[in-house]
């Protein structure tokens, strides 16, 4: 295997390891320990640090080394703020180009969110649905601006998911969202669409601050 591919395998295993919090917020990442854990020299490890960085998933600290940025609240509120104002508008052209593969591409997604072992399966499946309504709106520009608002986002998702929160709230707002853009019901889809991130954005919050009070 190159060094290349190394790098990128522990990169990926590390993204949802920090995605889905079982690498917790402020927790630091010792080169070395990772080295050893893939029988590899520090070299790949550094490289996938440095892609991760550029994702914002890991920071580097003067005289700390790597840690995982901790969770802010404004921080998470900022981004369902930007969501609740674009996300929406991929329900109109979206209900107007909807195929029955794009309903089964979606359902596919929802069963996927809904068997979930895991959260990093949880996080993935929950992208693909995501991806799945938001695609036959055919808008390249915003759903490239939205892609980079959820990954910044989904670390938020992970945490509260590994505590438990709002998982089968967001499962029964995705089934009725899909069967509105399916049916055309955009100006409902549209309601429901902002229902779904406030109150998306109001579990985050609130389990963040079950976190620091723990």
């Amino acid at each position: 295997m190159s060094r290349l591919s190394i790098s990128g395998t522990i990169a990926n295993d590390l993204r949802w390891e920090i995605l889905s919090a079982n690498i917790q917020p402020g927790q630091a990442i010792k080169q070395n320990h990772i080295a050893r854990q893939y029988g590899v020299s520090q070299a790949p490890v550094r490289e996938a640090l440095r892609q991760l960085a550029s994702e914002d998933l890991v920071a580097y600290e003067l005289n700390c080394g790597v840690k995982v940025p901790t969770l802010d609240r404004r921080e998470a509120e900022e981004i369902g703020s930007l969501r609740a104002k674009l996300e929406p508008d991929f329900i109109s052209p979206a209900c107007k180009n909807f195929t029955a593969s794009d309903v089964e591409i979606a359902e596919k997604a929802l069963m996927k969110i809904a068997d979930a072992p895991d959260v990093p399966t949880l996080l993935q499946a929950n992208e693909a649905f995501h991806e799945a309504i938001f695609a036959p709106a055919d808008l390249p520009v915003t759903i490239q601006i939205v892609r980079q608002l959820r990954r910044r986002y989904a670390r938020y998702l992970g945490n509260m998911w590994q505590s438990g929160g709002n998982a089968q709230t967001s499962w029964q707002e995705h089934r009725e969202l899909l069967d509105l853009i399916a049916r055309g019901k955009a100006r409902l889809a549209r309601e429901l669409m902002k229902t779904h991130i406030a109150s998306t954005t109001k579990a985050v919050t609130k389990s963040l601050a079950r976190s620091h009070a723990a």
